[in-house]
């Protein structure tokens, strides 16, 4: 269904909209080139929500089908051709997993995955930590 939607948007885009479009991404692009002379890695955030049900392709309170709304830390490294890497980084007060994503300029994936591994190894993501908070709260 949200492909079938973002298709249908792309249907009603004229030529001079995508080329604004593309020339946007470039732009985005560069800025995040320029931003990586500087810095190797940038972390974010994975979504800016908590988790939502099991089965849902959207939070539920998000009618439309602008996934951009809720995945803002995301979609731009998509666009911009940046490696990046999600990992579950702990918990919500109501013991929901929240995760940081990391990102390295393009063409830096073995970065991504070095930090990554070395996240994992200073902070190892355990699963019972949650269903333990959780049925604490209860």
């Amino acid at each position: 269904m949200v492909l079938q939607a973002t298709a249908k948007e792309g249907d009603r885009l004229t030529l001079t909209k995508y080329l604004h479009a593309q020339d946007a991404r470039e732009a985005l692009g560069r800025q995040m080139q320029r931003f990586h002379q500087n810095y190797d890695l940038l972390l974010t955030p994975t979504l800016p929500i908590v988790a939502f049900p099991v089965g849902q392709n959207r939070p539920p309170s998000y009618i439309d089908h602008q996934h951009r709304d809720w995945t803002p830390f995301t979609y731009p490294f998509n666009l911009t051709q940046q490696p990046a890497a999600s990992l579950p980084c702990g918990f919500t007060k109501n013991g929901l997993p929240a995760g940081i994503q990391i990102v390295a300029a393009k063409y830096r994936d073995l970065l991504v995955l070095k930090a990554a591994k070395a996240y994992e190894n200073v902070s190892p993501f355990i699963m019972s930590l949650a269903i333990n908070q959780n049925l604490a709260q209860r």
